[in-house]
């Protein structure tokens, strides 16, 4: 498009400068982690709304700029209804299970596991949960330098390169200060996506003549909010997948185990329901507005990349490419510090090296999360290599496939004392056959009929989003059965009746801040931080003025500056008088 900007000078200062800050932050936050339960859960002593942020953070990534964006463009108002399907299951997660996991006082996602059934058992969800977060997290990552080397487009900025670059933020922040750092830089990310998506949303309503002129000018298919191919059967068994995903995912209950008491983790996962509700008005509606805005982009994949270099001015595109690379290095660094924890206290610590110290427990853990990030970076170059295959359909079917067998379980141990480790393995066998079998059935016949799959709505609807839907109702009745027939095939044991006795008796018990060290928070050097970032962006500013002479450019970025300065003045000012 000729009309589209490319990154200019000041635009690499910022997003240079961005990253020494979020580095600068991993060091400070260092000092905090005294002890593995510091690096892994913070100490138990994060705000509920803060624990909130970095779980929607975690949740959140250059994926939503891109695959939300291209939904946007395309069907319009379904956008919200589709990004709006995992609020049911949050509020269904505050009413009946944030409080349970909080209450199972464990620190890492599948220790309760062993305190529930067993510990083989354990080292079974330990092992068949880590391949699939690893392809999810290298698919984002991926995705992510695809975006940007279009935006950082040069010989230098190759997807190889951006990756490495990703890579190395990531893990030199959440290698310091784990949890503490993961969680607190998630805010900073939080303001700065914030910024970028507050200015943009004005200048796309300005831009489409406002809002009359944009509701006359969008097609009507694109006013509804639920079309082909995503129909009512799609929306229920997508709502019933987020169901077992918000409620047994690692990083949901990795962000309950961060919080002070069980109340605070209700009202965690509430607030990221409410950030959802907000979410594709605020963030992804430029993506809408591009419908009329750029009638004729070729890949509605970069409507919000196009859209961003139309409206916004030299420095303040610099903060957007900044807030999509925080959108999945919070993603990427909260799932390396909860897949770190999973590695280092459910199998180092039990099957490596018994009683080790906290001091060598941190150091494995950051050992770690550097071999895990390694990992996904090479997962995701690979990708690069892999030729004419949807990588984003494919990880959605894969993930269909197996979430079930993996999710279910750890549901079924917190709510029926029934199920035993016996019927838990089933359930995951059953699901892993189902869910793996279809997925092969599915490409087998992908492949066979890939004329009719391109040419034929209905064909190609009932080989992806049908077969989709279909394979969650399957995969969960698999999973189901096989909990069902393994509990009942076999007495439980005697020493698993008392540890399921204990378990439940214990989930009766409020958690209030147990064993819990008091410390200084170190959060008010956060007030800092964005106050040093709305500086620099106001000298951007005169620097924008000084060089290229318009003024409302001058005007847009020291807005920008001001917002950010102001918010690092109140943070700052909130977070002394909290202070103990």
């Amino acid at each position: 498009m000729d009309n589209i900007k490319q990154l200019q000078a000041l635009d690499y200062i910022v997003i240079a400068g961005y990253f020494l800050i979020i580095i600068a932050a991993g060091s400070y936050f260092s000092r905090y982690v005294k002890r593995a339960k510091d690096y892994f859960t913070a100490g138990a002593e994060m705000p509920w709304w803060l624990a909130g942020i970095s779980l929607w953070m975690a949740t959140f990534s250059a994926l939503g700029f891109v695959v939300y964006a291209e939904v946007g463009y395309k069907f319009g108002l379904t956008i919200i209804t589709l990004y709006c399907l995992g609020i049911p299951a949050k509020i269904v997660g505050g009413l009946f299970f944030a409080k349970r996991w909080r209450r199972a006082r464990q620190t890492s996602p599948v220790e309760f596991i062993e305190t529930r059934f067993n510990a083989s058992l354990k080292q079974v969800f330990v092992w068949t949960g880590f391949p699939l977060r690893i392809l999810d997290n290298a698919v984002r990552l991926y995705a992510t330098a695809v975006f940007l080397s279009v935006a950082l487009s040069g010989r230098f900025f190759s997807i190889h390169v951006i990756i490495a670059m990703i890579t190395l933020i990531i893990i030199g922040y959440s290698f310091l200060g784990g949890q503490w750092s993961v969680i607190v830089t998630d805010f900073v990310q939080f303001v700065i996506i914030c910024l970028a998506v507050f200015m943009m949303l004005p200048l796309s309503v300005n831009a489409v003549g406002g809002f009359s002129s944009f509701f006359e000018a969008l097609p009507s298919e694109s006013k509804q909010f639920l079309q082909a191919p995503y129909n009512l059967y799609y929306i229920v068994t997508w709502v019933l997948l987020t169901m077992f995903v918000h409620n047994a995912g690692w990083s949901f209950i990795q962000k309950y185990n961060c919080v002070k008491s069980d109340k605070d983790a209700s009202k965690l996962i509430y607030f990221v329901a409410f950030i959802q509700l907000l979410t594709p008005f605020l963030i992804f509606s430029p993506a809408v507005f591009a419908r009329v805005a750029l009638p004729d982009i070729d890949n509605p994949r970069f409507a919000y990349a196009y859209m961003s270099f139309k409206l916004l001015p030299v420095g303040l595109m610099g903060v957007m490419i900044a807030a999509i690379f925080s959108a999945t290095m919070s993603t990427l660094s909260n799932e390396y510090t909860m897949l770190s924890s999973v590695l280092t206290n459910d199998f180092y610590a039990r099957k490596i090296r018994r009683n080790s110290s906290d001091r060598h427990l941190i150091t494995v853990a950051r050992i770690n999360a550097l071999i895990i990030g390694i990992i996904t970076a090479l997962f995701a170059l690979s990708f690069h290599y892999i030729k004419g295959m949807n990588l984003y359909d494919i990880m959605v079917k894969s993930f269909t496939a197996f979430a079930p067998a993996i999710m279910l379980p750890l549901l079924a141990g917190l709510l029926v004392r029934r199920v035993n480790a016996r019927g838990a393995l089933w359930g995951i066998i059953g699901g892993f056959v189902s869910g793996a079998g279809l997925l092969a059935m599915n490409i087998l016949l992908v492949g066979l009929y890939q004329e009719q799959f391109l040419d034929s709505l209905r064909v190609n609807y009932w080989l992806n989003q049908g077969w989709t839907s279909t394979s969650i109702l399957l995969n969960v009745a698999a999973t189901v059965l096989g909990m069902w027939l393994g509990s009942r095939g076999r007495i439980t044991p005697e020493d698993e009746k008392a540890r399921t006795l204990a378990f439940f008796e214990l989930l009766k018990k409020p958690y209030d801040r147990e064993d819990i060290v008091e410390t200084h928070s170190p959060f008010p050097i956060v007030g800092i931080i964005i106050s040093i970032m709305g500086a620099g962006l106001v000298v951007v500013a005169f620097a924008v003025k000084a060089i290229y002479a318009n003024q409302s450019w001058f005007v847009l970025n020291l807005i920008g500056g001001v917002a950010l300065l102001v918010t690092g003045i109140i943070t700052r000012i909130i977070s002394q008088n909290n202070t103990d």
